[in-house]
């Protein structure tokens, strides 16, 4: 999902919506225990590990899994087990696709996890926090009702360090209601199987950035561009002509081509850059529709806020996808500015913009306002807000 364009045989570039897949592990087990005549006996726990503690837990009306609120006792950042899911297995066989039929590669509902990772990456993202699923360590069955704890641990325990005093992404410390998961987990049922797909890829890459950003703020960037990226050519079908697409993108260059060669030639340039505009085009197709409202805490100085009008925010967007590209294929890392601590007045009010002078200079290279014009705590707000938009959408297609 991290490349410019999508070509016919690319895995992960979004699926063919004509084409009916098997739900992920999470979805096809809620949708089977909605099928059960009986009540399973057979279940696992799954630790979650996280930085913050959460309030409150879901003990109900997650059809087969139940959130259990661990209350770690711990010290500030230390990464602890803060929630439990309990998951209830359903066995459900009659979903086309659910078992391989063919001796043949199939990446329709691959994302790299099982599914106690799918439920925790949906809920890093509704959350905004960092979360990671362990290795289920309890299991029920007939044999032992109340449980067997065991220690098959095939994964390292998550670590995380940084500067808590000085957090790139201080928007990701907070300690939010679990509850307020309820009616988005309880939509994973009722999204089309392609589409949920998608969203987990998309709440997976958000996950990751999330979870790197304080130690490779420049990597966190690019998977945050790829979570919108995945949710966009999961919804956005076409993405203009390519003519129009470099008339509108690039409008200079249009411009310089239109002057030496005319129209054909404008369309002829269009037709060699089509990829790279057309995804850029679907990119910010689905940010201008998903567009969050402004985030709930601003600073109260207006140099450090970002202009959330529209049309300044596509300038940005563009800008950012821009630096993504150049750091994919030219080995440009995005703007050191971008990358640090925001700049901070008073005690919890942080700028919105990478850089706030005149001009910045740092390690051999110079950003001005409009080049580095986004922090990282701030793009993040938009990731996770637009893709939590979307969320909605696609609950309600059904």
């Amino acid at each position: 999902m991290l490349g410019d364009s999508a070509s016919a045989g690319e895995p992960n570039q979004g699926q063919d919506a004509s084409v009916e897949i098997a739900p992920l592990s999470s979805q096809s087990n809620w949708l089977a225990s909605m099928k059960a005549t009986e009540k399973t006996l057979i279940a696992h726990e799954y630790p979650f590990y996280s930085d913050v503690n959460v309030i409150s837990e879901i003990s109900e009306g997650l059809g087969p899994y139940q959130l259990f609120n661990a209350v770690p006792m711990r010290e500030d950042g230390r990464v602890a087990i803060a929630i439990v899911l309990r998951t209830e297995l359903y066995e459900d066989n009659s979903w086309p696709g659910a078992a391989p039929r063919r001796i043949e590669t199939n990446v329709d509902r691959y994302h790299g996890a099982g599914s106690a990772e799918e439920l925790a990456s949906l809920c890093s993202l509704g959350l905004g926090i960092r979360l990671r699923a362990g290795d289920s360590n309890r299991t029920f069955d007939p044999r032992d009702p109340r449980g067997r704890f065991h220690s098959h641990q095939w994964r390292l325990t998550p670590t995380l360090v940084f500067d808590r005093d000085r957090p790139i992404v201080p928007s990701a410390i907070a300690n939010p209601s679990l509850d307020s998961m309820r009616k988005k987990l309880q939509s994973i049922p009722t999204i089309e199987p392609r589409l949920f797909t998608e969203l987990v890829r998309s709440a997976r890459a958000y996950q990751d950035a999330l979870w790197i950003a304080e130690s490779e703020p420049h990597l966190a960037w690019l998977l945050l561009v790829s979570a919108l990226e995945i949710a966009a050519n999961a919804h956005v079908a076409e993405a203009g002509s390519p003519e129009s697409n470099l008339r509108e993108l690039q409008p200079r260059l249009a411009a310089t081509l239109e002057s030496a060669g005319g129209e054909k030639l404008v369309a002829e340039v269009g037709e060699q850059l089509k990829h790279l505009y057309s995804a850029t085009k679907k990119f910010l197709r689905f940010c201008e529709q998903f567009c969050p409202p402004p985030p709930a805490k601003r600073p109260s100085v207006e140099w450090m806020k970002v202009n959330w009008n529209w049309s300044n925010l596509k300038k940005i967007l563009n800008k950012i996808y821009g630096h993504r590209s150049s750091a994919l294929h030219a080995g440009i890392p995005f703007p050191a500015p971008m990358c640090r601590r925001p700049d901070k007045v008073g005690s919890e009010e942080f700028s919105e913009r990478g850089v706030t002078a005149l001009a910045e200079s740092t390690l051999g290279a110079t950003w001005t306002p409009d080049d580095a014009p986004m922090s990282l705590n701030t793009f993040q707000y938009f990731v996770r807000a637009s893709l939590l938009k979307w969320w909605d959408h696609i609950s309600m297609q059904k």
